[in-house]
């Protein structure tokens, strides 16, 4: 590694704020309220489907999907998958920012605590911006990892020309 590589690489991580992109703890321990036009229960396969203009709130986190999945096992809820053209995400971090995602589909895993953005997903967070196939954090582990779908497309990032700027001055250092 060259010198001043891991400094970039580091310094790529405090841009995107992935140092401090910690969801709200509290927003988990909060209940979950669904509001939508309509909405279908499968009992025999534990399943609930909310379609029309589907409203997701839990704390501090917005959903926005035309339709909603929900899964439960004996346990409780286990996933939602949001779909929509786009489905959008809102979320206050512990930082008191705002991350704001979109993508054809969101998929909330409870049990393996991710969140994953499929099919156009776009993930912001202050004026950087992250694009691509698939955008999957990990909520536990506090680690984002984004790809693009069999090199048919690319991961995008965009950074304001100021941040590159500080950027600079960081790995000269």
């Amino acid at each position: 590694m060259k010198p001043g590589q891991l400094t970039l690489i580091l310094s790529l991580g405090g841009l995107l704020g992935l140092g401090q992109v910690q969801a709200k703890d509290s927003d988990y321990r909060q209940p979950v309220t669904i509001d939508a036009g309509r909405q279908l229960v499968e009992l025999a396969e534990n399943k609930v489907t909310f379609t029309d203009n589907v409203v997701v709130k839990q704390g501090s986190i917005d959903v926005r999907a035309s339709e909603l999945v929900v899964i439960r096992n004996e346990q409780g809820l286990q996933s939602m998958t949001a779909r929509g053209n786009p489905a959008t995400y809102r979320q206050v971090l512990n930082n008191g920012k705002p991350v704001q995602a979109q993508a054809r589909e969101i998929r909330y895993d409870m049990v393996a605590r991710t969140i994953t953005l499929i099919r156009d997903a776009e993930l912001k967070q202050d004026d950087n911006i992250v694009t691509g196939y698939r955008i999957r954090y990990f909520i536990d582990k506090e680690q984002m990892e984004a790809e693009s779908q069999g090199g048919k497309d690319r991961v995008t990032t965009i950074f304001l020309p100021e941040q590159v700027q500080n950027f600079d001055n960081q790995s000269n250092d």
